[in-house]
Formats: C-alpha cells, sequence, structure tokens
C-alpha cells in the first residue's frame, strides 16, 4: 500500500493518507472498518462521487480538482449515504468526522499529495 502525506501551503497537514488509486482499494474504500487514527486519510482516485454503504463511523469528505483546488466538503457524513457528484471532480480525500476543521482545510483551498 503506497502511503502519502497532504500539503496545504507547502506544509505537511497530514502525514499519512492511503493512496487507494488502484480497482480494488478503491471498491473497499473504508468499508467495514472499525476505525481510523485520527491523524489518517484515505485518498480516492479517480473519484467523483461516493457513498458510506459499510461504513461504521462518520467521515468527512473534500472534493478535490485534478489542479488540487478542494471543491467542496461534506461534513460527517454519516454511513449508508450516497453524496453527490461534484462536477470536476477528480479525487476524493476521506477523513475522520471533525478533521478537515482542525486541519483548516476550506473550499478554495490547493492542496498537494506527496510520497513519504
Amino acid at each position: 500500500m503506497k502511503i502519502l502525506k497532504l500539503k496545504k501551503n507547502d506544509e505537511i497537514i497530514c502525514d499519512y493518507v492511503e493512496d487507494a488509486s488502484n480497482f480494488f482499494r478503491r471498491f473497499m474504500g473504508l468499508m467495514y472498518r472499525r476505525s481510523i487514527p485520527r491523524d489518517h486519510g484515505l485518498l480516492l482516485t479517480p473519484c467523483n462521487e461516493i457513498h458510506t454503504f459499510g461504513m461504521r463511523f462518520d467521515i468527512d469528505t473534500v472534493a478535490i480538482s485534478k489542479e488540487g483546488e478542494v471543491l467542496f466538503i461534506d461534513r460527517a457524513v454519516k454511513p449508508r449515504k450516497v453524496r453527490k457528484k461534484v462536477q470536476g471532480c477528480y479525487q476524493v480525500l476521506e477523513l475522520n468526522s471533525g478533521v478537515c476543521e482542525e486541519l483548516g482545510i476550506e473550499a478554495g483551498d490547493r492542496l498537494e499529495f506527496i510520497s513519504r
């Protein structure tokens, strides 16, 4: 499994992001996990729409363009939901509920993912 770091304004804001850029990792996502550590995330690429069926905890989702711009944030998404497709979205970052606020991620921000 490839692990990435998340940068905002040239500063590392999350040190452990799982790269879900193959079919199986995207398909499984966070399904059936009891939780993930507070400081971890999952990056689905390519992806423009998600669901939370099979999940056991609330998540924040961040829709990101190919250029790394945050297009939309959906906070505290409950299990068993289908989220809307976001136009121009290329990646979706999934984090524990509340982590977007803790990290200061907002619509319009530019994010970058780098190898660990």
